[in-house]
Formats: structure tokens, sequence, C-alpha cells
């Protein structure tokens, strides 16, 4: 299977439940997630209860998964790249490489969680179609 990568700003919502979701449905290890901002991995040394929630509702337990930095080597890594933030957020490395697609996905952060949950499910959808 193709390696995939799922790219936000913080690393703690929209990717995270990408990659979550392709695991599972792929029933593989096959997707990693990261962030662009270099602070989010010290503010969050874990995904946020409500991120860890709602994928609960789906059956899926994130509880593990942990915040990482996007890097030059996951990307070279990469068969396909997902960016679910704005482009002035992403690191020239990230912005050029040819394996990218974005996606227009607002971030969740500060949401209610009906909010979060119409996130959750807009990320689900896309991520089944790409399986």
């Amino acid at each position: 299977m193709k390696k995939i990568l799922f790219v936000c700003s913080g690393n703690v919502g929209r990717s995270q439940m990408a990659e979550a979701f392709y695991n599972y449905y792929s029933e593989s290890k096959d997707a990693i997630s990261a962030g662009t901002d270099e602070d989010t991995p010290i503010k969050y040394p874990e995904i946020p209860k409500e991120i860890r929630q709602i994928m609960l509702e789906e059956g899926i337990d994130i509880s593990l998964q942990k915040v990482k930095l996007i890097d030059k080597r996951l990307v070279e890594r990469a068969d396909r790249i997902f960016v679910m933030c704005e482009k002035v957020l992403c690191p020239d490395f990230l912005v050029n490489s040819r394996k990218i697609v974005f996606w227009v996905i607002k971030d969740p952060y500060q949401m209610s969680l009906d909010g979060m949950r119409k996130i959750r499910d807009q990320i689900k959808a896309k991520v089944k179609t790409i399986i």
C-alpha cells in the first residue's frame, strides 16, 4: 500500500483524525500525520480529550497517538500528502512537493463538540474517497 501523510497546523485535530480514519478503514498502519506549528508538540503532549472523545464515538481510540512535527523525511517517505491547513503555514519543502493535495477543512480548535463532530465527519468522508 501507499504511504499517506496527513498534515495540519497543529497535528492535534484534523490530521490526527484523518490518520486514524485511514488506518482504521484500510486496516493498515500506512498513514501518519504531522503538524507545521513548531510549538504545538510542546503545548500539547497528548491529543486533546475532546478530539479523543469524538473519535471514540466512531469506535476509534486515538489516545496513544502522539503530536508530531512535519519534517523533510516524512515528506520524502510519503507517496501522497493531504494538507488541511493554509498554504502559508507550510514550510517550503512541503509546499514544493509534487505529492501534495490541499483539502479545505476548518480547524476544529475551540469549536463546540458539535462543530468538531461536523469536521470529523467531513474528514471521514474525504478519507473514504482515497481508500
